[in-house]
């Protein structure tokens, strides 16, 4: 085996340190070890619905006193501007905020979560 194969196969082997899921729809990796999450008390939940059905496990979320990264680049432009109206309502009723960060990004906190811009 050459030196071009051996790069090839480094570069296309898993890192053990990473769980992928075997769910061809959900393509984001787990890069944080149970180990590593100790001593943490904050989380911010990265959602990335690509439908309007998915918002209500966010929204369960948002009332839970979790922060929200909203990432909508995956849904309808009509589905982006209901999900922004169904969530803005839920986290108006909680007392809490949303921002938008950038297009299609939004950050959802509940009323115990300031948001400090600089």
């Amino acid at each position: 085996m050459d030196i071009i194969e051996k790069l090839k196969g480094w570069l296309t082997e898993p890192d053990p340190g990473v769980k992928q899921s075997k769910d061809k729809d959900n393509y984001q990796k787990d890069y944080q070890r149970k180990d590593s999450l100790e001593g943490i008390d904050a989380f911010i939940v990265v959602s990335k619905p690509y439908c309007l059905a998915q918002v209500e496990q966010l929204c369960k979320d948002i009332k839970q006193g979790k922060a929200v990264l909203l990432i909508m680049e995956k849904m309808t432009p009509e589905d982006r501007q209901r999900t922004v109206d169904f969530t803005s309502g839920v986290i108006m009723a909680q007392e809490g905020t949303i921002t938008k960060v950038y297009q299609d990004v939004y950050l959802c906190t509940s009323k115990n979560i300031g948001i400090i811009e600089e």
